[in-house]
């Protein structure tokens, strides 16, 4: 891209972002999110409206309660469902943070819960994922299935334990997403309570998306030649930077092209033994889609992004998983089975 935008545009987005933050379903107003994101690393620390009263936004967070706050939340039955995040510690490109994946979903799912509140709570998420193919980008942690299924088993049947019979689990990561739904039937089996899965871009649809995304307005209009800038969109690139300029402005970081090129970047080749290992299953994919075009690509599309953009992604987000979780209460509550046939697998 970027030829249409330049520093000074870039920047004042955050700038925007800064006086506007995220828009509200319930409030018409903006919603101000704290830029020290580091100190508090996953949650909003300003108050807003929820309802007919103004609700603390750590107040949905299970790990910001008191053990006293959740018993009586449970006793009066005001608390009936749970959202546990999970997501991943890996490379975004050159511009954005680690924590960029549990960062969104945490996000969504807090957003949710205040929506929905006193209904839901948000447990504390599982901040790292399956990611072995992006092992040769240095920082990126991974887990192997296993782990990961065995931590977000383990976390829904506390919640259970303690009596919640509802519980979303809320993913921000791709490599997340069909771990998650093979495990399903088994876990709804052995736990029987309500049990879902979604990945909070499973409400996106590429033609409303490209409504007010460039890289997808180009991708429908069939003006991206390569395959790495067809498959550029879905990580790193306009969608997720838009989504963090919105809410965590100071995860976003700016980088030309220009700085991208001169750091030589590849991905390639010349990795450790030890990377190589983590990549020997993804080499078919690798081959048809070579990682420097596509990762290069992403760079380029981040530079499209805007908090403005940001801000409809997780109103779209929000009331996509807002409404699933709302499903999923009212089966409970009604001792219908779930899932309901013809759900959707987002």
């Amino acid at each position: 891209m970027s030829s249409h935008l330049s520093r000074r545009s870039f920047l004042e987005s955050f700038k925007r972002v800064s006086l506007a933050g995220v828009t509200s379903r319930f409030n018409p107003s903006f919603l101000n999110f704290t830029s020290n994101s580091v100190s508090m690393p996953l949650v909003a620390s300003t108050m807003q409206p929820t309802n007919e009263k103004f609700v603390q936004p750590q107040e949905v967070l299970l790990w910001e309660r008191t053990r006293k706050e959740v018993r009586e939340a449970l006793q009066s039955r005001n608390l009936k469902a749970a959202i546990v995040p999970t997501g991943s510690t890996e490379q975004h490109n050159e511009h954005m943070a680690l924590i960029t994946d549990i960062a969104c979903s945490t996000l969504i799912a807090q957003q949710t819960a205040l929506q929905l509140y006193p209904q839901v709570t948000v447990s504390t998420p599982c901040p790292i994922g399956y990611s072995p193919y992006h092992m040769a980008r240095k920082g990126t942690l991974t887990l192997r299935k296993e782990t990961f299924l065995a931590y977000v088993f383990d976390v829904i049947e506390s919640l259970r334990a303690h009596g919640i019979r509802t519980i979303l689990v809320l993913n921000g990561h791709g490599g997340n997403h069909g771990i998650l739904q093979q495990a399903l039937p088994e876990w709804r089996s052995q736990l029987g309570i309500t049990l879902d899965a979604y990945s909070y871009w499973g409400g996106y649809k590429d033609e409303d998306l490209a409504k007010f995304l460039t890289s997808y307005k180009q991708k429908l209009d069939g003006t991206l030649k390569t395959i790495a800038q067809q498959s550029a969109h879905s990580h790193a690139s306009e969608n997720e930077t838009s989504l963090l300029m919105a809410a965590y402005p100071d995860r976003v970081r700016f980088v030309t092209l220009e700085e991208y090129d001169r750091a030589g970047l590849n991905y390639e080749s010349d990795m450790s033994p030890a990377v190589w290992e983590y990549l020997k299953p993804f080499h078919s994919q690798r081959t048809t889609n070579p990682e420097n075009a596509r990762d290069r690509a992403r760079q380029e599309q981040a530079l499209l992004a805007t908090a403005e953009k940001g801000n409809k992604l997780i109103k779209l987000a929000t009331s996509y998983i807002s409404d699933k979780m709302q499903q999923m209460i009212q089966a409970t509550e009604q001792g219908v089975p779930w899932p309901r046939i013809n759900r959707s697998t987002q």
